[in-house]
């Protein structure tokens, strides 16, 4: 009776783990490089993978479909903390570049998007931090594109055209 019991535990196992596999194809031949695999409502995928050589991650989206569609190529800085992002439309042709601004606390306050090649601010998300710590939703500021739209002018910690510089410089 135990050794029926002990096959049926595993098979339950089984039955639970091998779908796992079974629905995501892109973890067959990932092992340490991969971060995770994040399934969206819409039935579309991010696949974050770690990029051998460079301090960053790759996030790759793919449709409902499986077609790629974006990839967002995020870099690390010395402590783990995002410093650039270069955002790929579906042909991988660079469309945004996203510089990260902290506080005197290593708390990210503010994330700026700006259009690949011209260098446009195009959005703005910014943090607040309360009391005890805790971070407020996000307010997100959308600049005209058209016509009067705004020039890089940093005003975050890091100076963002370097951070550009420094991000092209890795693409090249």
């Amino acid at each position: 009776m135990k050794k029926l019991s002990l096959y049926v535990h595993l098979l339950m196992v089984m039955t639970m783990v091998m779908p796992v596999y079974a629905q995501s194809p892109d973890l067959i031949d990932e092992d340490r490089d991969l971060v995770r695999v994040m399934r969206h409502p819409d039935g579309s995928r991010s696949v974050y993978k770690r990029q051998a050589g460079w301090r960053g991650m790759r996030c790759a989206t793919y449709t409902a479909s499986g077609k790629l569609a974006a990839i967002n190529d995020y870099t690390e800085g010395r402590y783990g903390q995002l410093v650039g992002c270069i955002i790929y439309d579906s042909k991988r042709q660079p469309i945004y570049k996203v510089a990260y601004g902290y506080d005197s606390n290593a708390r990210l306050i503010e994330e700026r998007m700006f259009s690949h090649p011209e260098g446009k601010l195009v959005q703005r998300v910014i943090y607040k931090y309360d009391a005890s710590g805790n971070r407020s939703k996000p307010l997100i500021i959308s600049l005209n594109t058209g016509g009067g739209a705004q020039t890089v002018a940093p005003t975050l910690d890091e100076n963002v055209q370097n951070t550009h510089r420094s991000l092209n410089r890795r693409n090249r």
